[in-house]
């Protein structure tokens, strides 16, 4: 019998259907980091990201009946991120907060030292000044473990402009977190 985790997408959501709902897991796994990664490029903010990222699973599962193209579970997953993010800054504008503001971060893990909350904090603030194109490929790179090749093909660069934008969003990122921790060394 076929290991769950080598199911295609499609397979995974007909048996879902029919009520194996159990390996819905399968699939939150396979796309975790993916939802994860792409909600915190647009968010910039951990907890918010985490909790759209679950919504999104959420979501998805309660309305896997309506996923007309089986073959299409990631795009549609991706389309329920999106929509949440959209709505989130919906929401932000109606209640009067400005488009750069950043609140606290929430929603880390409680048994992290306060240091570490502190760098974290720090981390993401820096991320949040630099370009979206920066940011989206140290996202894809490390949150999401996307190789250079596959982050050339979901953003639409060459492998060489990748590395090249790589090069340059580490180094924004150097110089945006000497902001914040002018004691850090080149």
């Amino acid at each position: 019998m076929q290991h769950p985790s080598s199911l295609s997408d499609e397979v995974i959501v007909r048996r879902c259907l029919a009520g194996e709902v159990s390996l819905f897991e399968v699939l939150v796994k396979r796309y975790e980091r993916l939802v994860y990664g792409f909600v915190l490029r647009k968010i910039s903010d951990a907890g918010v990201a985490q909790d759209i990222a679950q919504e999104t699973y959420l979501i998805g599962y309660e309305n896997l009946a309506r996923l007309k193209d089986l073959t299409r579970f990631k795009s549609w997953l991706m389309g329920i991120a999106s929509n949440l993010v959209r709505d989130h800054y919906k929401r932000r504008k109606l209640a009067g907060l400005p488009e750069g503001f950043e609140g606290e971060f929430v929603g880390m893990d409680p048994l992290q030292s306060v240091e570490e909350k502190e760098r974290h904090e720090l981390m993401y603030k820096a991320m949040a000044k630099l370009s979206d194109r920066y940011r989206a490929v140290l996202i894809k790179r490390y949150l999401e473990g996307a190789e250079y090749p596959e982050i050339a093909q979901d953003l639409g660069l060459s492998i060489g402009a990748v590395e090249v934008c790589m090069h340059r969003a580490r180094k924004a990122l150097s110089l945006a977190l000497k902001e914040y921790m002018p004691e850090i060394d080149e």
